[in-house]
């Protein structure tokens, strides 16, 4: 990786931000602001896409399992599922898919509830991601003014995870990166790359903060690319930034 220049949008930015950009293939890595903890909104949904899969993989779960879709299961916020008819049958795969592509929260709580907070967090722990934590499930009506918790280094290292360790998920160590290659969320790194570039991609995003992190696959590098923001008087500011980083490594890696 050419090295890039990320001080000025840095400099310019009116909010907090970490970035990371980390090439693979020659171990290169600028970061900012690596372990500054951030509410992790909807990225806290990659370590339970791990579980998922390590569950299907450890046979304890069954990811063509059904669920019934109950009028109790329905919460606010991003998804597609709460605007459709109690009484509909998911397979687990299904939850995982729209947990993913959508960050829809109802799927995410259902499979919250089918893996097990605490395995989850085992399995945060397990992964390496020192400084994240799940502690409500989304929009959890006893608490929704607080969030879960993660950092930049601990998303690369998610990330990396999907990458390099994909064997411990042995048949499905594949199908998280696919599933992320279908990102319908695309408002942010997205704009910064040409049409048709490949990026396995998830966001993150609540009042006053704005996250995208992912994998951009390139022919010859593959580039983590970590960004991060909050504290934002408008929410427009970290799209911007995101788009604006995700240029700068496109027209300097690829």
């Amino acid at each position: 990786m050419n090295q890039i220049d990320f001080q000025p949008l840095v400099a310019n930015f009116q909010g907090t931000t970490g970035i990371i950009i980390k090439t693979l293939d020659s171990g290169s890595c600028f970061q900012f602001n690596p372990n500054l903890v951030f509410p992790a909104a909807s990225l806290i949904e990659l370590p339970i896409l791990w579980e998922f899969f390590h569950q299907c993989a450890t046979g304890s779960l069954d990811l063509a399992e059904e669920i019934e879709l109950q009028s109790e299961d329905m919460v606010i916020g991003f998804g597609i599922l709460r605007q459709l008819k109690p009484g509909l049958k998911l397979c687990l795969y299904d939850l995982a898919v729209l947990m993913t592509v959508v960050s829809d929260n109802t799927a995410t709580n259902l499979l919250i509830d089918k893996l097990g907070i605490d395995n989850i967090n085992d399995s945060i722990q397990r992964i390496g991601l020192t400084h994240t934590i799940l502690q409500y499930k989304m929009y959890d009506s006893i608490s929704t003014s607080q969030d879960n918790l993660t950092t930049p280094s601990d998303m690369l290292r998610m990330l990396e995870a999907f990458i390099q360790d994909k064997h411990l998920l042995s048949k499905y160590g594949d199908e998280p990166l696919k599933i992320l290659e279908g990102q319908q969320c695309k408002n942010k790194l997205h704009l910064g790359i040409p049409k048709g570039a490949r990026l396995a991609n998830k966001t993150g995003e609540t009042l006053g903060t704005e996250h995208d992190i992912g994998v951009l696959l390139g022919r010859e590098e593959t580039v983590i690319i970590v960004v991060m923001t909050t504290g934002l008087s408008e929410n427009y500011q970290g799209i911007e930034l995101c788009r604006d980083v995700a240029r700068l490594v496109y027209q300097n890696t690829l």
